[in-house]
């Protein structure tokens, strides 16, 4: 009889478990079909809490977990894109309490600038020029300047001819009255090397007669030191003609630039310099040497530059700060230095596409310069980016990015609490907990879901 009782007991418990488990599967698959609906609610709700973002909604209503008020924001799968940024969109409101500013991508040139540190290596306290004639020949005129007598910078010092020139000359204007406009051309440089200005050389293709001396002016005010030469006397291209100088005194500067800068510098271009002890005075001259054999060690090139004051506190072997005007870029894509986010990953900037919408796009950026940068890629001419508040703009598309990871198919599972729809993992799609264990062969951890009993 005890052996018929336990015999029972034991079907009697076999059955029970087996119609739990087929209730509890029936439950759970009943549950994941309800659930389906919500998932695509969830993705396409329209509010969402400030202060917890698994809390999403249809319509506007109260946080259940904090009571704030639910915030209107478009689904974060609807703003994603192939950039695999999201986008970000703000009210009016909030533009102006973020200080957001825009620009405009631009077509320009980059103006680049060199600053560097220079010493004072020679200072020039006659500063005196020879002027001679530019080719030998006969002197037909010479100023009627002595020694101590100010001249203005382009006046007449005086002129030369030769047999040479006027034969040239002669050439020339057949030439061009010929049709032949290649070799004439051709011939153009060669007039300039021997000292004829290229309104002279617009007068013989007039039609001027070909008899023009050589005209050599005063490149600056200044004072006559020597004077030599007259009338009908005959010159070579080492024969000083004048000497003359100016109220100041030359000083030669020596700075070192970077061998990427090389092909920045000219002799010719302007150049600045400021003295640590004479602050707000600002010396004004121009590059004169560059010395390409680049340091072994340094990597870097010497360039010399020349100044001309009459400033006394200025003495040798003095150190300045030199800015140098480099080459400029030509015909760039540019956007101010301030709009480009730099990251680990890359560069990026927040464009601004239209109706309180924004997303960071990634860009390749060049060179910078002035206050602006250049842009090889990632924006064309005509597009807007943020020059102000884009860190906020960038942080909050980055959260709309967790955001969209959260709400993708397959990892998130809504629940509905209160009315509203509450992300829960897809694990816990019952009301469920979460834990973890060591796998018994790898030893790594792997998430168990275990379901609590219910209260009595």
């Amino acid at each position: 009889m005890s052996k018929f009782l336990i015999f029972t007991a034991l079907l009697a418990g076999l059955g029970g478990y087996l119609v739990g488990h087929w209730e509890a599967s029936d439950e759970s698959q009943h549950a994941a079909t309800t659930l389906e609906p919500l998932v695509a609610d969830a993705v396409a709700s329209h509010y969402v809490c400030p202060m917890h973002a698994e809390i999403v909604s249809d319509h506007p209503g109260s946080c259940p977990i904090c009571g704030m008020d639910l915030v209107k924001q478009a689904a974060p799968q609807a703003q994603a894109d192939t950039t695999g940024f999201p986008q970000v969109e703000i009210s009016p409101a909030v533009e102006h309490n973020l200080g957001v500013r825009t620009a405009e991508v631009v077509h320009g040139d980059l103006q680049r600038r060199i600053e560097t540190i220079g010493k004072i290596t020679r200072v020039d306290p006659m500063a005196r020029r020879t002027i001679t004639p530019p080719i030998r020949g006969e002197l037909v005129y010479i100023a009627d300047k002595q020694q101590g007598d100010f001249i203005d910078a382009g006046e007449l010092l005086f002129t030369v001819t030769s047999d040479e020139l006027l034969e040239h000359e002669k050439t020339f204007q057949e030439t061009f009255r010929s049709g032949d406009r290649a070799t004439a051309n051709a011939m153009i440089p060669k007039l300039s090397d021997m000292g004829l200005s290229s309104e002279q050389i617009a007068r013989l293709q007039s039609g001027e007669d070909p008899v023009m001396p050589v005209e050599v002016h005063a490149f600056e005010d200044g004072f006559v030191y020597t004077r030599r030469g007259r009338p009908g006397e005959k010159v070579h291209t080492g024969f000083t003609v004048f000497n003359v100088g100016g109220n100041y005194r030359v000083i030669e500067v020596t700075a070192e630039i970077f061998e990427r800068q090389w092909n920045w510098v000219k002799e010719g271009q302007q150049a600045r310099m400021v003295v640590r002890g004479l602050p707000g005075t600002v010396f004004e001259g121009k590059v004169v040497r560059v010395e390409p054999p680049v340091g072994y060690t340094t990597r870097s090139l010497e360039v010399g530059l020349r100044f001309k004051t009459n400033n006394p506190e200025l003495t040798q072997s003095m150190f300045a700060h030199v800015s140098i005007d480099g080459q400029s870029r030509k015909n760039v894509l540019t956007i101010p230095t301030d709009s480009v986010i730099r990251t680990g990953s890359g560069d990026r900037v927040v464009k601004v596409l239209g109706e309180g919408r924004y997303q960071p796009v990634k860009v390749v950026a060049g060179e910078e310069a002035g206050g602006r940068i250049e842009i090889r890629s990632g924006l064309k001419a005509g597009d807007k980016v943020v020059a102000s508040g884009q860190f906020l703009l960038d942080s909050e598309s980055s959260v709309l990015a967790g955001l969209q990871r959260m709400h993708s198919p397959g990892t998130v599972q809504p629940a509905e609490v209160g009315g509203h729809h509450h992300a829960l993992p897809a694990q816990a799609a019952h009301p469920a907990h979460l834990s973890v264990k060591p796998a018994a062969s790898t030893g790594a951890y792997q998430p168990v879901t275990y379901i609590p009993a219910p209260h009595p």
